[in-house]
């Protein structure tokens, strides 16, 4: 399809053609083959018309049908080129390179989606060389041929399909599902609506006509449980398969200072992590993954092939892998550092912030029904009384909240963590934190607390202290502001000569 990716292909055409079938207007169909007959013509002409070339020092591309543009890319701005294959260009042996810079973080600078994939490789490589020699120095004295050789890899981690399966059924992506599964549900229900229609006035006339005194005053709650339970299956059935397509085979290896994540059973993509521009790792635990003793790992990079964002997130990790991944992906570092918890005055901060929102629910469900006639129903009290219940429950989450709570610092890195039913523990070299700012609202002065914010390079990267203790929270800011001022990795006290 001229490079087309066919994710986007199938998310633009999907919706425009069922609503044309739905609406069932010949005219419709006819627009949309136009526009896609429109279409595969200038991608055809745009593909013709792209022209690149590499000298070893500048990647230079001309592209545009009518007006033409130039684009010059010194060797020395490349972070890394990337390639990607969907299952049409595996089919046909063809590859996606893309090309990114410093300042390319939230879009591509190069993107050259149709090329045989030897010749993708082999402009990878090209580059690879050029940044290694640029980075040697002309008086190394280094061989060409070492240079050029292709580097070896070292597998640091790999995800098992059931891992990946685990882990699209435990996450955040199963509780979008069920939109999804009634959204299609609904265009089903469109498609055959007279059958059904006819279908359930017959079923309503055999109800009426066996119930007693001929209506039907309560559901049949198996059937409700029945839907239900279908429907949970049928969610974590596609989580499990979105999971799959998106996520199998994931692999992590580490390439001279680089990092290769490999992900995706149908359209495989190869994302690269530089080591030294990793800036916060996090780690992520909800309370049922808590159970079954897995995480989530969340790297984010201030630079390399990661997405506009700079994250990639490895899908399921057991708790006893974590400890040898972040001394991959931070070195130096052993693993998560000793963790200080946060002063009893925090305690009255959590649930202040669990309670008020619950507080907000209970005095709407007990004033509105008063003042607006129609809320006022036969549903009335169970939903007064459902939000009353919300306050002991968030009141326990406010605790669990306040235990979890937690700040460490070493010489090498700074860590924080919280969260109630879904744990995050952050992790950031020291020598990345960039600013450190401190936040002390009313209620925090009174009772001795204050957050804080250290900054790291990438959109919304920071580590936060959520209600650490004043004098902590001094030394805290004190330290990283040291760090931040001279970013050097400091040395070990515990290394350090004892004078005498």
């Amino acid at each position: 399809m001229l490079g087309i990716p066919f994710t986007q292909l199938i998310q633009a055409l999907i919706f425009p053609l069922f609503a044309g079938f739905a609406a069932g207007g010949r005219a419709t169909l006819v627009i949309f083959a136009f526009l896609g007959i429109f279409g595969f013509i200038t991608r055809f002409l745009d593909w013709q018309r792209r022209w690149f070339s590499f000298d070893g020092e500048v990647l230079r591309v001309d592209s545009g049908i009518l007006s033409r543009n130039h684009r010059s890319l010194d060797v020395a701005r490349i972070q890394q080129v990337e390639i990607q294959r969907g299952p049409v260009q595996r089919l046909f042996g063809l590859a996606t390179l893309r090309v990114e810079t410093a300042g390319s973080a939230a879009e591509v600078e190069v993107d050259l989606r149709v090329l045989p994939e030897a010749d993708a490789v082999a402009l990878r490589s090209a580059v690879r060389v050029s940044k290694a020699r640029l980075a040697a120095g002309p008086d190394t004295g280094l061989d060409p041929d070492e240079l050029s050789a292709e580097p070896e890899r070292r597998e640091i981690l790999r995800v098992p399909l059931r891992h990946v399966v685990l882990a699209s059924v435990t996450g955040a992506r199963l509780l979008v599902l069920p939109a999804v599964i009634g959204a299609a549900l609904q265009f089903v229900g469109q498609q055959i609506g007279a059958f059904f229609d006819d279908w359930v006035e017959r079923a309503i006339e055999a109800g009426l006509a066996t119930a007693e005194g001929g209506l039907l005053t309560e559901p049949d709650w198996r059937l409700v449980a029945i839907g239900a339970l279908v429907a949970i299956v049928l969610a974590m059935l596609v989580a499990a398969a979105v999971g799959l397509v998106r996520d199998g085979n994931f692999r992590i290896e580490q390439v001279d200072d680089d990092l290769y994540v490999t992900r995706g059973l149908v359209t495989t993509r190869e994302s690269v992590v530089p080591l030294r521009r990793v800036q916060l790792v996090e780690v992520q635990r909800n309370w049922l993954r808590r159970l079954l003793r897995y995480s989530s790992v969340r790297i984010r990079s201030a630079g390399g092939s990661t997405g506009g964002d700079g994250r990639v997130t490895v899908p399921l990790l057991h708790e006893q892998r974590v400890e040898a991944l972040l001394r991959e992906v931070l070195p130096g570092i052993d693993g998560i550092p000793p963790l200080t918890s946060h002063p009893p005055p925090a305690l009255r901060r959590a649930l202040f912030r669990w309670l008020r929102p619950a507080a907000y629910l209970v005095a709407l469900a007990w004033i509105l029904p008063e003042w607006v006639a129609f809320l006022d129903n036969p549903a009335t009290p169970w939903v007064r009384w459902a939000t009353v219940a919300l306050l002991p429950i968030n009141a326990v989450l406010a605790v669990i909240e306040y235990h979890k709570l937690a700040h460490g610092l070493t010489h090498l890195v700074v860590a924080a963590r919280q969260g109630a039913l879904s744990l995050t523990t952050t992790l950031a070299p020291v020598v990345k934190v960039q600013a450190v700012t401190s936040r002390r609202t009313f209620f925090q002065r009174r009772l001795g607390l204050t957050t804080l914010h250290a900054h790291v390079a990438g959109p919304g990267a920071l580590v936060e202290v959520l209600d650490a203790g004043r004098d902590d929270a001094r030394e805290l800011q004190a330290r990283l502001t040291e760090h931040a001022a001279a970013p050097v990795v400091p040395p070990d006290p515990e290394e350090l000569p004892v004078a005498g």
